[in-house]
């Protein structure tokens, strides 16, 4: 009787100790929603052009808090804006500069235990709510560029180009600055496409569209990765432990040697070097540029270049259950007189049933804009 329940229990831990790879394997989707389309049915709420006294000038990054205070960085204005949820100007914090409380090269804004966190070249710089300096985790502290800030210097970092992953091969880490813990996530092949060069000179030139990525979304423990030259993405915890992952069997949209000459083209740019950049690029569009995570979906943004603008922007939003079954897609459409202006961050932000986004009018104004969304609900959290 001993032996018998002795092997009964073995039995048991394998089984439990296989259960994320039984509950939650990789699923390939066909390129069609088992629920069709959705519309986010947007209403406009308001739309503004000035704050503080300032008029718009390109703002990167839009980030929403629970009480639907807005933070905006504007880099041609170099001021970081805080609107009430009606959308008046509060304050600024955070202006341009290396000194205590002051930003460069300054990245995404992150929500994280009742603080700001905002990247920038320096470290990680922590902001209370109403935008006062706390503290900085400068570089020395950090190894790996943080990409995602999901607590007080705990983060999540990888490269996000090929520039960054030496022989085309990177890594994806978590990290815990207080102890000292960081704990390799997984690892990914990325293609040396996209690595913009002129004969011996190389650049790290970005181009949602264009250039493969390595993108990535956090909720609740659970990071959703993939390089964006393939549809497939990752499900992993932060014990780097693998939750299955999905794909979607979409074919590669192509684009011309001609349209990337004629992307590429600019008036400072002579013919010669935007053919030379264009042809490092791939003839293949990359098939997404975020992941977000709302109300228990898994939302992947696919990205789309308007030649006529010379610019990205997102043609549609693909969404997925938490273990990765295609559901839904969905398109944007802002109204009349209306263009999202694109941001390679993020100044496209559902929160709270509402969608807040940069646009500009027809004049080239730049506004931007709250609407109220009817977001689809995802059943219980398979990953509490």
């Amino acid at each position: 009787m001993r032996k018998v329940k002795t092997m009964k229990k073995t039995w048991v831990m394998l089984l439990l100790a296989g259960l994320p790879a039984l509950l939650f394997p990789d699923i390939r989707n066909r390129d069609k929603p088992l629920n069709g389309e959705w519309n986010f049915r947007l209403e406009k709420v308001w739309e503004v052009e000035k704050v503080g006294g300032d008029v718009f000038g390109l703002p990167f990054t839009l980030t929403v808090a629970e009480d639907e205070r807005l933070y905006v960085f504007d880099p041609k204005n170099e001021k970081n804006y805080i609107l009430d949820k009606d959308g008046a100007f509060v304050s600024t914090f955070g202006r341009s500069g290396q000194g205590p409380g002051e930003l460069t090269g300054q990245e995404r804004t992150h929500l994280i235990d009742g603080k700001l966190a905002i990247v920038d070249r320096i470290g990680i710089r922590y902001f209370s709510r109403a935008g006062e300096h706390l503290r900085t985790s400068g570089q020395e502290k950090i190894r790996r560029p943080p990409q995602i800030v999901i607590g007080e210097d705990e983060f999540i970092s990888f490269p996000m180009t090929a520039i960054g992953a030496p022989e085309g091969r990177g890594e994806v880490y978590y990290s815990k600055l207080d102890g000292g813990i960081e704990r390799k996530i997984g690892e990914f092949s990325m293609t040396q496409a996209g690595i913009g060069s002129v004969g011996e000179t190389v650049m790290d030139i970005i181009v949602i569209g264009l250039s493969p990525l390595l993108v990535g979304g956090y909720d609740h423990g659970r990071l959703y990765w993939g390089a964006s030259h393939s549809y497939e993405i990752h499900i992993s915890d932060l014990e780097g432990r693998s939750l299955g992952g999905f794909s979607v069997d979409r074919k590669a949209r192509r684009v011309s040697d001609s349209f990337k000459k004629k992307f590429f083209k600019g008036p400072n740019v002579p013919p010669e070097m935007a053919a030379a950049i264009a042809k490092s690029f791939s003839n293949k569009l990359t098939y997404f540029h975020r992941i977000e995570v709302h109300d228990g979906l898994v939302y992947v943004f696919v990205p789309e270049l308007d030649l006529d603008q010379g610019k990205a922007r997102t043609a549609q939003i693909d969404i997925f259950s938490l273990e990765g079954r295609y559901l839904f897609r969905a398109r944007l459409d802002f109204g009349k007189g209306l263009t999202h202006l694109f941001s390679p961050l993020s100044n496209l932000c559902f929160r709270n049933g509402y969608l807040y986004a940069v646009c500009s009018r027809a004049d080239d104004t730049v506004v931007l804009v709250k609407y109220k969304a009817d977001l689809p609900k995802g059943e219980m959290r398979l990953f509490q």
